[in-house]
């Protein structure tokens, strides 16, 4: 058993007792026995120093790894594979340590990726041992005499050497022939073979690696480009002289556990540090960091300034914005810092971690609103490069917005081309204006460089002088909608040449993700991504009033106009059981809001967002009218009772006004009269819609009160729900009683049920009380509805529902104040059971195309075809479609036969694939992957494929492994129906005649080992007992989706869920909603 897990053990031996030893590797080499440490830090207090000591010579002497980099990976990750614990590695992080030593690894420049080497050696000199037993420390070392901040002293010392080493290997030379030496060192270091052996062709292999960084010891190591064969030649001498050797490893106890002190009866539990809310502190801090990172290198590479001054002034803004995040990372450091070191010492539950990064002041610094920051200077910093290509080609840049006649009034197009005519028509040359935009440059490219080559061509090619002008309309008022040539001859009128109006803006444009600028970029020429918001900021109604040490500069709380900013969006969730009234209470809330009273609504035309269809009885003889209000739709069921009305999620979004924009989403309903397993589908549904949009500001719980079917209710969805949001989300769980004019707008019966079941579930996080509870009457849309379709009422009953129609008014305003008043819910920022899940299942095709890939590209190498290989391809898709219902193509590809689907060729109804068999020999397709045959080598020796082959399917099953120990919901193996699937495919084309099905035997017979492997990665996993924590899973995710096959899948995948999503969206004309309210 190693030292860690030897000290792992004895840690939760004596966890329950006072006190419990802990273990740190060394960032200050100061510390000696007797030393005092705050474990709430990670820092020395004092450095005392004791004589009686025992020392001892360890059974292990020397270690030595070797393990290669990854992309995905954070850089401060890889300390975990020199044994650095979650605690220290969240101290660096967090910049309560300076790191020294093997720890200098996180000030590492370059990047790492798979061509990166990690060589890690330690030798283990001796250990320094203080003899101390529980409450009697004093017997040796007196107990510090004033009041400490220290929690603990150090016991005992390793001392030794330690070496980093990262070595980048070079392009031109093979990775496996510097893996085999570096395997060849690794091996002689670890079995403490000095000197190290080698041949003059392992000296010359060495001598190539010119690109490597050492930390270490800073008694051996003081240049970090000291080269290997120094090191090697040098081990010797730093093992045998002791002046070389530093503390690696202290091993502390508490000083509860030490003295029998009033002084230190404080509990020290020290929390895991693997605990959810610590461990996501290290993750964001880093995701932050690197996102700024990105950020800061365009600022570094943007001109001084713009010859623009629309541009310029947009520089100007972009600095100052940059200055604020900034000085929000600095804030949400520092106050995470202080925080940590709380929980640390039991002050405060880890949550508190929770509430700081989740706090509006830093909405700046969430993911999706630095990338989006991120967009807009990457804009700009793309027009800086196209400007410069501008000039260096002699074509005169002009910005449209810099020269309008008037600041104040708008300018059209027509007086941009007026003003330019007069500034160019005294040249003495030919003057040629093209007038262009971002916009059309991004849908039209290919257009664009044809007008860029014959213009300058035409140049070139006649004898008198042509003047070239690029107009830029980007930031103009009126928008450009194609591109135009205005040709200014000396005589004569201009000619203008206009292009035809694109007809393809709607489509998605092509665009490659581009990387941060360096100072060796070289000119682009893809045009820029538009951005859906010219800033990273919240706007200034949301933002909470920041502490002094974080004022945001006036132009980020400026109220933004709506031609510059979109309207926010609110994304309330609704869910309820079958039959609870979703539908109707989406009709009856939009026509609260619309109408402030009945008699208005009878007057107007009330809003039908979602057809009705429901029995009425009325008048002494009880008769009865079938009433059917709104246009039919295929996403409403009203033929079956007891089945989900609603069959699919859809979106209702209206704006508020100009600045808010609502969006209610419908869903289908739970305890469908189907069974248990259409609940399961609906839920899954339901998470997998949420699950793509950015955020969450309320899920609304519908009920009924008096309802009894509560209890099935809560534990089928509530339960399922709360997988997915984390203890942050409570706060945007809100209860909403339909029908409850009978109970006299309360919860009725069902309140105290919902109480009790909260407290037997223990979730008391979630609240129950007045301010997120709202009671609405259903029944007086009903009535209008009925009333619209002529059917009278008396006047009892019409007085009834006019107050009924008072008071869910009174509440729907009350209802949308409260949701403006909660934070939302970010769901990339938090990561949960269930969302984990998710993200694993919408990777599981993704993963196993990549995987036949690598299946097939390696049966070329075995045949000698290793000149070519077989690539992938993929497209977003827009309607629902799976294996079972799609068009299938059976192509060949150079030696294989390959099966392909397409979207079928005659248009079905949308609900078609609804009615496709779900016996796990089917699959859902989320993005059309097709495969082409390029004759390109792919680069790789059969044993590099066969490594890859069984990495990737262990990867593979390791997710699957961490989705069985998530309970029965997550039992199915998302791999195998696709892996049968593949099987059936080449099953299917090897009962094809006249082809030649060689090659897709071979991949039958690979296909077929695959359970067999799967099987012994099960059997491995679960003798290892591996339990991995969520940000461990995530690792492996980025692992995998940082391959750029399975990225682009995976894009396609997310683009295809936004398109559908679209589809299934109900955009409410702005001037349905007139409540003077929110206008």
């Amino acid at each position: 058993m190693g030292e860690t897990s030897r000290n792992q053990s004895c840690m939760n031996f004596l966890k329950p007792q006072d006190g419990y030893p802990i273990e740190r590797k060394v960032t200050d080499v100061s510390g000696r026995l007797g030393s005092l440490y705050d474990a709430s830090t990670d820092n020395l207090i004092d450095r005392h120093s004791v004589q009686r000591v025992q020392r001892k010579i360890p059974r292990k002497r020397t270690i030595c790894r070797l393990f290669s980099g990854d992309q995905s990976r954070e850089l401060i990750s890889f300390l975990r594979d020199i044994d650095f614990n979650d605690a220290l590695r969240q101290s660096i992080s967090l910049q309560m340590v300076t790191p020294s030593g093997t720890s200098r690894l996180i000030e590492y420049n370059q990047p790492i990726d798979e061509r990166t080497r990690f060589l890690y050696y330690a030798y283990r000199a001796r250990k320094e041992k203080l003899n101390v037993k529980a409450r009697k420390a004093d017997r040796i070392i007196g107990a510090p005499l004033n009041p400490t901040e220290a929690t603990h002293m150090i016991t005992k010392i390793l001392w030794g050497i330690e070496i980093l080493c990262i070595i980048q290997i070079p392009n031109n030379q093979s990775v496996n022939e510097i893996d085999q030496l570096l395997r060849y060192i690794c091996d002689q270091l670890k079995n403490n073979q000095n000197p190290i052996q080698l041949n003059n062709t392992d000296r010359r292999l060495i001598n190539q690696l010119t690109n490597i960084t050492i930390f270490g010891s800073e008694t051996c190591v003081d240049q970090p480009n000291t080269s290997i064969l120094t090191v090697l030649n040098r081990i010797q001498d730093w093992q045998n002289n002791t002046n070389f050797h530093q503390p690696l490893i202290y091993t502390m106890q508490p000083l509860r556990w030490l003295y029998n002190s009033p002084q230190f009866s404080e509990p020290c539990y020290l929390p895991s540090p693997t605990n959810p809310h610590i461990a996501r502190v290290e993750m964001v801090i880093n995701r932050i960091k690197n996102q700024i990172k990105d950020l800061s290198e365009f600022f570094q590479n943007f001109p001084t300034n713009f010859s623009s001054a629309t541009l310029h002034q947009r520089l100007k803004d972009f600095q100052q914005q940059y200055r604020f995040l900034l000085d929000s990372q600095d804030n949400l450091q520092e106050r995470l810092k202080r925080a940590l070191v709380d929980v640390r010492r039991q002050r405060v539950k880890p949550t508190v971690l929770d509430h700081i990064i989740a706090d509006q002041r830093y909405e700046c610094l969430r993911k999706t609103e630095i990338e989006k920051f991120r967009t807009t200077v990457e804009q700009l910093f793309n027009k800086s490069i196209l400007i410069r290509t501008l000039k260096d080609n002699q074509i005169e840049y002009v910005n449209a917005f810099d020269i309008r006649s008037n600041q104040t009034l708008p300018t059209t197009i027509d007086d941009i081309d007026a003003i330019l005519k007069r500034a160019y028509s005294n040249e003495n040359v030919l003057v040629i204006l093209w007038y262009s935009s971002d916009r059309l440059r991004r849908i039209q490219q290919d257009r664009w460089q044809q007008i860029y080559q014959e213009l300058t061509s035409e140049r070139q090619n006649v004898a008198q002088r042509i003047n070239l002008v690029y107009v830029d309309f980007t930031y103009f008022e009126q928008r450009l909608e194609s591109f135009i040539i205005v040709k200014l001859s000396l005589t004569g009128t201009p000619i203008y040449q206009r292009d035809p109006t694109p007809e393809i803006e709607h489509q998605p444009s092509r665009t490659v993700p581009s990387s941060p600028p360096t100072k060796k970029r070289a000119i682009s020429t893809s045009p820029p991504i538009r951005s859906p918001s010219p800033s990273i900021r919240p706007p200034s109604s949301l933002i909470r009033s920041p502490s002094p040490s974080i004022r945001p500069p006036s132009s980020l709380i400026r109220s933004p106009s709506r031609s510059s900013s979109p309207p926010i969006e609110i994304n309330v969730l609704l869910l309820g059981e079958t039959g609870v009234g979703k539908s109707t209470f989406i009709n009856a809330f939009v026509n609260y809001l619309k109408f402030d009273n009945l008699q208005q609504a009878e007057r107007g035309e009330p809003v039908v967002l979602i057809p009705v269809s429901f029995l009425i009885t009325v008048g002494n003889q009880f008769e009865e009218f079938i009433v059917k209000f709104g246009n039919i739709d295929s996403n409403e069921n009203h033929e079956h009772q007891g089945q989900s009305v609603t069959q699919q999620c859809r979106s209702y979004v209206f704006d508020l006004n100009d600045r808010l924009r609502l969006r209610l989403i419908d869903t289908p309903g739970i305890g469908d009269t189907r069974g248990i397993n259409q609940d399961i589908k609906n839920i899954d549904h339901i998470l997998n819609y949420i699950n793509n949009l950015s955020h969450l500001n309320a899920i609304c719980l519908l009920l009924k009160p008096n309802a009894s079917r509560l209890n099935i209710f809560f534990r089928s969805c509530i339960n399922q729900l709360l997988t997915y949001l984390t203890p942050i989300g409570y706060n945007n769980i809100i209860f909403c009683f339909t029908n409850a004019r009978a109970t006299f707008y309360a919860p009725g019966d069902t309140g105290p049920l919902l109480r009790k079941m909260l407290n037997d579930q223990h979730l008391n996080d979630i609240p129950f009380k007045k301010e997120n509870t709202f009671c609405f009457d259903s029944e007086s849309f009903r009535y209008l509805a009925a009333r619209k379709c002529g059917i009278d009422f008396d006047d009892y009953q019409r007085q009834e529902y006019i107050s009924s129609w008072n008071t869910s008014v009174t509440e729907s305003i009350r209802l949308l104040n409260f949701i403006q008043r909660c934070q939302p819910y970010y769901a990339d920022e938090w990561i949960s059971p269930r969302k984990t899940t998710l993200d694993i299942c919408m990777l599981a095709r993704p993963l196993m195309e990549t995987l036949r890939l690598i299946i097939y590209n390696s049966k070329l190498n075995d045949v000698r075809l290793n000149a070519n290989q077989i690539i992938l391809n993929s497209n977003p898709i827009d309607i629902d479609m799976c294996t079972h219902c799609a068009q299938i193509n059976l192509v060949d590809l150079g030696p294989f036969w390959l099966t392909q689907y397409q979207p079928p060729i005659v248009k079905t109804n949308a609900n078609q694939h609804r009615h496709c068999p779900t016996n796990g020999r089917h699959f859902f397709i989320e993005c059309l992957t097709t495969y082409g045959f390029m004759a390109q080598s792919a680069g790789l020796k059969n044993e590099r494929w066969q490594s890859s082959f069984r990495n990737f399917l262990y990867k593979c099953d390791r997710l699957h492994h961490f989705l069985r120990q998530q309970g029965p919901s997550t039992e199915d193996d998302p791999f195998l129906p696709i892996l049968e699937r593949f099987l059936d495919e080449e099953q299917q084309i090897s009962q094809i005649r006249n082809i030649n099905s060689d090659m897709n035997r071979r991949i039958r017979e690979v296909l077929n080992t695959i359970k067999r492997i799967r099987q012994e990665n099960s059997q491995k996993l679960f003798g290892s007992n591996e339990r991995l924590s969520l940000n461990q899973v995530y690792q492996i995710i980025n692992e995998l989706i940082a391959i750029p096959t399975v990225r682009k899948q995976v894009d396609n995948i997310k683009r295809s869920r936004q398109l559908r999503m679209k589809q299934n969206e109900y955009i409410i004309p702005t001037n349905s909603i007139k409540n003077r309210i929110f206008t």
